[in-house]
């Protein structure tokens, strides 16, 4: 039988082929390489490009405000061991019997704390998030002689080690410095103020807070109804701590003797400084601050009282204390759109800049807690610049420390010079952040004062 041969199968090396097909993909690569992005397919990359950005500066932000903690937890600790820490506990007020709440005693020391640290005429309110450090500072370069922390909330501050480290910045160029708190518990006030008294003035209890978050947390304006609570909370803190107390409230519905009975009964409690702000809980900031009503208050009191509330102008700090007869003007909102009011500038797009880089610089040397607050910050001091350009918002928004906060005002700045921004025209600025949910130049305080 005759077999049949079969033709070997001989295996072509794939050299060619596999060749070919590379050279086909990595053209195919390289055409997809070269094919200009879509628009929106532009944004996706950018958008993750910016959020792998800012989740490598927000981590190592966090880790430079563990590593400040740390620092003043030691700095802390150190001054404990020397005797001047904050958690030292005063005596209990009945170990100086000759010590007086309320009379004429407490009337002149009030006073002699007053001229003790200068007799201040310009203070910075305590702003929730803007009062921090960095700002204070800030104010203090511009001309103001006694700022106020942002308010801290007695019970957290009293319970929790990282919330005081986070919450409260003293400096040892940061005075005179009154510490501002928020409560309704005699006790744990106390507690809360004895860890800041040995690194600020005064402390101030807050009982001017008109926003809903002091209506759910029971604290601020809506304590002012309940004066028997007010009274015990000044007490309490007047009796059981070394430095002064002072209170700020706002004006009580109706008649006026009402907030001058209030106001007397806290002087008499112990009450050192008086800030009274001229609109109630429920006016917010909606009218026209009341300076003829602040006037009778001050005049019924016999302790430093300052004036609160519808400043807008530098000129109008002087109207206010004329009008009032008070002893300091404290500013707020006026402050955070423009600090150098305190230097008797206005706000102008001249020198919403100069104060942008300013701010940065000190918060550069003073880190806030977040970048947040900076950012906060620059929205209101920028306001009218962003206003114009509103392309940067977005970016300024994006920033997530000060080197890009700075590039932001670099941009800014050259947006303003290619507008032809006119720096000396005052009249002209346009819609200012102060005047943004107000109706109109038309509505400025009267020029005697008051209520129109």
């Amino acid at each position: 039988m005759e077999s049949s041969t079969l033709p070997d199968v001989v295996a072509t090396p794939p050299t060619a082929a596999a060749d070919a097909e590379a050279a086909t993909t990595a053209t195919a690569a390289s055409a997809a390489d070269a094919a200009p992005l879509s628009k929106s397919a532009r944004k996706r990359q950018q958008k993750l490009e910016t959020l792998e950005t800012r989740k490598e500066k927000k981590k190592a932000e966090r880790k430079k405000r563990r590593e400040l903690g740390k620092q003043k937890a030691l700095e802390e600790a150190e001054a404990e061991e020397e005797g001047e820490g904050a958690a030292a506990t005063p005596p209990p007020p009945d170990a100086d019997p000759a010590r007086e709440l309320g009379g004429a005693a407490h009337h002149a020391a009030a006073w002699a704390f007053w001229r003790r640290i200068g007799q201040p005429r310009l203070v910075l309110a305590p702003m929730v998030n803007q009062s921090e450090l960095a700002f204070r500072m800030l104010a203090r370069q511009y001309g103001a002689e006694l700022c106020y922390t942002p308010m801290l909330h007695s019970t957290l501050f009293a319970q929790e080690e990282v919330y005081r480290r986070d919450n409260f910045d003293p400096h040892a160029a940061d005075r005179p410095l009154v510490a501002q708190f928020c409560g309704d518990d005699p006790a744990t006030l106390l507690a809360a103020a004895r860890h800041v008294q040995g690194r600020c003035d005064a402390v101030d209890l807050n009982l001017g807070c008109p926003q809903a978050i002091a209506r759910k947390g029971h604290y601020g304006a809506f304590l002012l109804p309940e004066r028997d609570l007010v009274v015990s909370l000044v007490r309490a803190l007047a009796g059981g701590l070394s430095v002064p107390v002072t209170a700020k409230i706002r004006l009580l519905p109706g008649d006026i003797d009402e907030t001058i009975s209030l106001a007397l009964a806290l002087q008499e409690a112990g009450c050192s400084v008086l800030t009274v702000h001229g609109r109630t809980r429920e006016q917010k900031c909606s009218c026209l601050c009341d300076w003829a009503a602040i006037a009778k208050v001050k005049a019924a009191l016999s302790i430093p009282v300052i004036a609160n509330g519808g400043v807008e102008h530098p000129a109008d700090i002087g109207r206010l204390l004329a009008a009032t007869g008070c002893d300091g003007a404290m500013l707020s909102e006026a402050a955070l759109e423009n600090p150098a009011i305190f230097g008797g500038a206005p706000v102008s797009r001249a020198g919403q800049i100069g104060i942008a880089r300013a701010y940065l610089a000190r918060a550069r040397d003073h880190p806030p807690r977040s970048s947040s607050i900076l950012k906060a910050h620059l929205f209101k001091v920028l306001f009218m610049a962003l206003d114009r350009h509103r392309a940067l918002r977005e970016r300024l928004g994006a920033a997530s420390d000060v080197d890009d906060a700075l590039a932001v005002v670099d941009a800014v700045e050259a947006a303003e010079r290619a507008a032809e921004a006119d720096a000396a025209d005052d009249d002209g600025i346009g819609l200012t952040w102060y005047r943004r949910h107000r109706a109109g130049a038309g509505d400025a305080q009267p020029s005697e004062g008051g209520a129109a």
